[in-house]
């Protein structure tokens, strides 16, 4: 004879015990407010040319990008641009017109300079080792978002060759049909 499937609790019902869906989408939403912002107890010494190198080093590496987030927000032209959903918004489209193919490019060009702009900072700047954390963060979710970016419009460039191509598929499949129902 089975024993029928105990009853569970609030608690036993977790993936992780003592966590809840509704707890995690708590947490999630308080570290994406935390993102790239300084902790406390930061360090705020500054920042000694070794490590300034160091720094520069491992933001020149080919996969740096690899783990970092896009930035959620991101301030351009003193408008604050929600960059994460309009990186992902953009991946989920199966085609780009080309409009939104020159404002991708417009908006690489900008994240570009920007990103350019944290490297001389991280090379030059008078900064503490703390902010230098920050811009290399940023600078690095900017090398991810630029990345995606790039890799979109190379992805979606043949959109207009598989569209027609299967605009005639389907135009064959009705003629070949109609014919069908013709000779029957």
């Amino acid at each position: 004879m089975m024993n029928p499937e105990p009853q569970r609790t609030k608690d036993q019902s977790a993936v992780i015990r003592g966590t809840t869906p509704k707890g995690v989408l708590r947490d999630v939403k308080a570290l994406k407010k935390e993102y790239g912002r300084p902790r406390a107890g930061e360090d705020l010494r500054p920042i000694t040319p070794e490590e300034r190198r160091r720094m520069e080093l491992r933001l020149h590496r080919m996969l740096v990008w690899v783990g970092e987030l896009t930035p959620f927000e991101f301030e351009l032209g003193g408008r604050k641009l929600p960059l994460h959903e309009i990186v992902w918004d953009l991946l989920a489209k199966d085609c780009l017109t080309e409009e939104e193919k020159e404002n991708v490019r417009k908006l690489m060009w900008k994240l570009m300079a920007h990103e350019r702009a944290d490297e001389d900072a991280l090379h030059s700047g008078a900064i503490t080792r703390g902010e230098a954390k920050q811009i290399f963060r940023e600078a690095a979710g900017l090398l991810r978002a630029i990345t995606s970016l790039k890799s979109l419009l190379g992805q979606k460039e043949y959109c207009n060759v598989r569209h027609t191509a299967s605009r005639r598929r389907i135009e064959d499949a009705a003629s070949w049909l109609n014919f069908l129902k013709q000779i029957t």
